[in-house]
């Protein structure tokens, strides 16, 4: 499957070249299941391959989205997360019930929204909420896992070892070995503020800068065990002048890809090296 670029004014593929898509408003994540691939924009709409196929309730924006087993998770606005299941879109009850959701908040005092969604290799949904930790959702319910106040940015799963799971936080890199406990890593990073995280096999991608408003992001790798992090930013600029976003790493196979500004750049050696692959887009919101 060719590389998927959502910007602000639509999608883009790239696969020897880049072309447009999905005509759209701001893409706010793309996800991916075998051949076909899942979008959500910014006007609410949902889209399949690149043609919309549901749009969400009145007030409700989707942030995110996982695709499962016959299912599609969305993540909105609000804490509200949504299944999308022959052609039905529903609001999951039992998230709206989820424990300690009175807790939940974010720092300019609008209520909490789902920032992101990962599945681990067993298929169980990790939902982070921005201001409220991530969540486990399994045949046990949901579950919190990570205490709320560690500001988590990004969640992302292990490509194969189930209960390997990844929090960008702002306190450096949650990793938990049973999809649950979370033990710390910022070692070797600048500062540890965390905004965006993927991982291949055998390592770990986190982008870190010194706040949400920054001069001063990034980009780091480590061992998918967690420990000390090294500069990965050989083709890169030095500096980037704002974070490397949420959903703005992504990784397939040896490859590792990352957006910023109007630019994708790629590495083929294990995140050592960079080297730009498009730019010219309109700003780059996610990439897969």
């Amino acid at each position: 499957m060719s590389l998927l670029i959502g910007t602000a004014a639509g999608a883009f593929e790239y696969d020897d070249g880049v072309r447009s898509t999905l005509e759209s408003t701001r893409i706010n994540h793309i996800a991916t299941d075998g051949t076909d691939w899942w979008a959500v924009d910014g006007s609410g709409r949902i889209h399949r391959n690149g043609e919309a196929t549901a749009r969400m309730p009145e007030g409700a924006v989707p942030l995110c989205i996982q695709p499962s087993r016959g299912v599609v998770w969305i993540g909105a606005s609000e804490g509200r997360l949504y299944s999308l299941e022959r052609g039905r879109l529903i609001e999951d009850e039992f998230f709206a019930n989820a424990p300690d959701r009175d807790e939940w908040y974010t720092p300019w005092g609008a209520p909490a929204d789902i920032r992101s969604l990962a599945l681990d290799a067993d298929h169980t949904l990790y939902i982070n909420v921005h201001v409220g930790g991530v969540l486990r959702y399994d045949n046990t319910g949901v579950v919190p896992t990570i205490d709320i106040e560690a500001d988590v940015h990004e969640v992302a799963a292990h490509p194969k070892r189930k209960g390997l799971i990844y929090a960008a936080s702002a306190h450096g890199l949650g990793v938990s070995h049973n999809g649950h406990d979370f033990e710390f890593f910022s070692d070797g990073l600048h500062a540890e503020y965390c905004r965006a995280v993927v991982a291949s096999d055998q390592t770990v991608l986190v982008s870190a800068s010194t706040g949400p408003r920054t001069s001063q992001g990034r980009v780091y790798k480590a061992s998918v065990e967690g420990g000390a992090f090294t500069p990965a930013h050989d083709g890169l600029p030095d500096w980037f002048d704002d974070n490397v976003n949420t959903h703005c790493l992504t990784a397939r196979g040896d490859h590792f890809y990352l957006g910023f500004g109007d630019t994708v750049w790629v590495s083929d050696t294990g995140a050592n090296s960079w080297s730009e692959l498009v730019t010219g887009l309109p700003k780059v919101t996610c990439i897969r």
